[in-house]
């Protein structure tokens, strides 16, 4: 449900390091300084996470502990289901009403304490029970439970169990020890430091504000497991302070899950725009929500808490739909539906707890066992999701499982609950539907969301492309550019650039270290700089002579595809000056002579327009590149001298945040963008003012066309040669156009073009 451990995003010049290669290899042979600190840290909460539960089990050894154990019957007595000592097996099945502790003082005055025991009393923890009333029986029996325990010695003594339609038992109650630490304890204890270490793991291999998010999350749920814990641990004689603790614990636990859910969906696998406003919303709402609870009545204080973390994991997957829209990626997707598959059995477990309210036995069945369930499931996709996107198929089979699984238990109690069904008709039925479904979708779950398999050669070709054309316009970026080709192949702990000649590329440290030539740009110049990457696989593994082949061939390639585009591109500049020359020499001197012969004075001056177009046309042909400036500056001579002809005024606007160069193609379709319009003015809308506004800004192009004219109702025309040559021309660049009606008269186009610097086929 977050991201993969790594290194940041950085660009090269961005990263301090070695800056040599002499340099750089005499620093192969240790680990970088951040790795031993890190390491050391993960440790220390390593150690500390099983020191913290070796307090909890050492405390938990000093409390006492029944001999028998206590189940719920459907008629909502409490009975006596099994006893650890032969002797007292003949108590099984029978209803317990109290327990009774006497304590004779040393003046010979005998005094007993009696305390109830309710089915109420063997709930595990007072967060999920959602009446007030009950919420505080619950406290006041543990309360009457407490000070009765507090008579007997500290290694333990005899309790009186108060027995229905049977004399009263004395029994033994002593300390619980290490052997009576039930195996539920050590196998939750032990998942809440994994899940604890994982969320280390996370952060520490890249300290940001994403990581935290996980690694908080990872505390949450790893505390919520430890509470579990020891709850299946303290019976009867649960401590009054502990009963408070744990409600609060647990309440500020789920509240900062579903916080951080939010945080997570903002930042990862990108950033959403706002993220930080978004952020600071969430923890705002869940900060005033846990406020509002000092003011709400008690009575409605558990829904607010259910309904608070409902609401923050919708806004959670809305986010992760923002964030997929704004850019698509596939582990989005897998965050977004197994956080809808978390929240969706979180809201029929809250359903079932309430519905079940009714019947205290069932209720105590889906608070213990549906609850524990649920958070097992959680913390499983915590420790999963780091790797999910690059996991394998048993991993990615294991947590379609888990999440049947979880909707299966949420609906047997739910089908319990409601319909009053039998337990084994129940669990069929659950199974039948959610396995049902897993198998339905499987499929398509399996082959759409959470395959990822490594980059093949197509989309090595694809990238090499991309790179190829983002040089041309760019050569700059060539470090960054290889630099993210080779970590997205290779993944490496560490990679630097440093300068350094190699022929080819070459391993040193027995396959710790693969040195990677930058290709250049220029033929006459060799290779100055070398990729230094260390540690394969986030040092999984080493880099080994496929890899060596493999970083040489995409050198070679880079260079083909260069070498190719170059020539190809030097064609078509050698075409383009052939063909100014030709119009300029033939077809410009042929009207010239007509310009001259001209039979009245509006031919002579419709020739000489269409000389000056000839003239504007030739000029770009023969420039190789062409400025956004330059080209404005030749756009509005030239309108204004159509425009003045036409005894039209031009108000031109430019507004420019970043001088671009032009492609051919850009100044090209530009240009006849901007003549048809103001043609299509001039002839057909008698204007007597046009504005043009041109402005370039955060790499979006917009083009605005308006005029006075008597043109109405463009959605009715007719788009011939001219207008449809306009919606040729922009979509060639990317961008869209529409025409719209102007108040009080006039029409008004606007050109969009989002990713201006974006490459378009030449």
């Amino acid at each position: 449900m977050t991201l993969p451990p790594g290194a940041s995003d950085l660009s090269l010049s961005e990263r301090r390091g070695p800056t040599t290669l002499d340099e750089a290899l005499q620093s192969g042979s240790h680990l970088p300084r951040w790795i031993g600190w890190r390491l050391r840290l993960l440790v220390a909460v390593i150690l500390g996470g099983c020191m913290l539960v070796f307090v909890l089990a050492q405390w938990l050894t000093t409390q006492p502990r029944l001999p028998v154990s206590l189940k719920p019957s459907p008629e909502g007595a409490v009975k006596v289901v099994s006893a650890t000592m032969p002797a007292l097996q003949r108590l099984e099945g029978h209803a317990v009403e109290g327990v009774r502790v006497e304590q004779s003082t040393p003046d010979g005055v005998a005094r007993a304490i009696e305390a109830p025991i309710e089915l109420l009393a063997l709930q595990r923890s007072a967060r999920w029970i959602p009446d007030l009333k009950a919420r505080e029986q619950y406290v006041a029996l543990h309360r009457q439970l407490a000070q009765a325990a507090a008579l007997l010695p500290k290694e333990g003594g005899v309790v009186v169990l108060e027995l229905v339609n049977a004399p009263d038992e004395p029994v033994l109650v002593s300390q619980r020890g290490w052997g009576g630490l039930t195996p539920l304890f050590w196998m939750l204890s032990a998942l809440a430091v994994v899940v604890l270490g994982v969320g280390a793991v996370v952060f520490l291999a890249g300290p940001q504000w994403r990581n935290a998010a996980f690694a908080l999350l990872a505390v949450t749920q790893g505390g919520h497991l430890l509470l579990i814990a020891a709850e299946s641990n303290l019976d009867l004689f649960m401590p009054v302070w502990f009963v408070d603790l744990d409600a609060s614990l647990r309440t500020a636990f789920d509240i900062v899950s579903a916080t951080a859910m939010i945080q997570v969906a903002v930042l990862h696998p990108r950033r959403l725009r706002g993220w930080g406003l978004v952020t600071l919303g969430g923890w705002t709402a869940a900060l005033l929500s846990g406020l509002a609870l000092s003011y709400l009545t008690p009575t409605w204080h558990w829904w607010w808490v259910q309904g608070s973390c409902a609401t923050l994991g919708l806004a959670a997957i809305g986010f992760m739909t923002l964030t997929y829209r704004q850019s698509p990626h596939p582990f989005t997707l897998v965050m977004r539906r197994f956080t809808s598959i978390t929240l969706g059995s979180w809201v029929l477990l809250s359903f079932a707890v309430a519905v079940a309210g009714t019947r205290a036995d069932m209720q105590l069945n889906v608070t213990t066992f549906g609850v524990m369930t649920w958070h097992v499931f959680f913390a499983s996709q915590l420790l999963l999701s780091p790797y999910l996107s690059r996991s394998k198929q048993i991993l990615q089979e294991f947590s379609l499982l888990a999440a049947s699984s979880t909707v299966a238990a949420s609906l047997d109690l739910l089908f319990v609950a409601v319909f009053s069904l039998g337990q084994f008709t129940s669990m069929t039925l659950s199974l039948f539907l959610s396995f049902g479904v897993y198998l339905s979708i499987r499929r398509w779950v399996m082959t759409n969301v959470l395959s990822r398999d490594p980059i093949t050669t197509e989309r090595l070709f694809e990238r090499l492309y991309r790179i190829a054309r983002e040089l041309e316009r760019r050569p700059d970026r060539l470090d960054d550019l290889m630099a993210r080709l080779m970590r997205e192949l290779f993944d490496p702990i560490e990679s630097t650039l440093v300068q350094g000649d190699v022929p080819t590329t070459a391993l040193r440290g027995n396959g710790g270290i693969l040195l990677v030539p930058l290709p250049h740009l220029s033929h006459t110049e060799g290779c100055t700089k070398v990729f230094v990457l260390k540690h394969a696989d986030k040092g999984r593994r080493l880099f080994t002579s496929e890899d060596a082949r493999l970083a040489d061939r995409i050198v070679e390639q880079l260079h083909r595809v260069l070498t190719f585009d170059r020539a190809v591109e030097r064609g078509r500049s050698e075409e383009r000056m052939r063909l100014a020359q030709d119009l300029h020499d033939d077809i410009g001197a042929r009207l010239l002579t007509l310009m001259y012969q001209a039979p009245n004075p509006d031919i002579e001056d419709y020739i000489r327009h269409t000389l000056q177009d000839l003239k504007t046309l030739t000029r770009g042909l023969a420039v190789q590149t062409h400025t956004l400036s330059d080209a404005a500056s030749e756009w509005k001579r030239d309108l204004s001298h159509r425009l003045h002809a036409a005894r039209c005024e031009l108000d031109w606007h430019l507004s420019i945040d970043e001088d671009v160069e032009l492609t051919v193609v850009q100044w090209s379709a530009l240009t006849r963008i901007l003549r048809e319009l103001v043609n299509n003015t001039i002839s057909h809308a008698k204007a007597n003012r046009v504005r043009v506004e041109l402005m370039l800004k955060d790499d979006r192009l917009t083009l605005s066309v308006t005029d006075n004219g008597l043109g109405r109702s463009p959605e009715s025309w007719s788009h011939g040669l001219g207008l449809g040559g306009v919606r040729k021309r922009t979509k060639q660049l990317g961008g869209t156009v529409a025409w719209v009606e102007l108040e009080p008269q006039g029409i008004g186009c606007e050109v969009v073009v989002e990713q201006f610097s974006a490459p378009v086929p030449g």
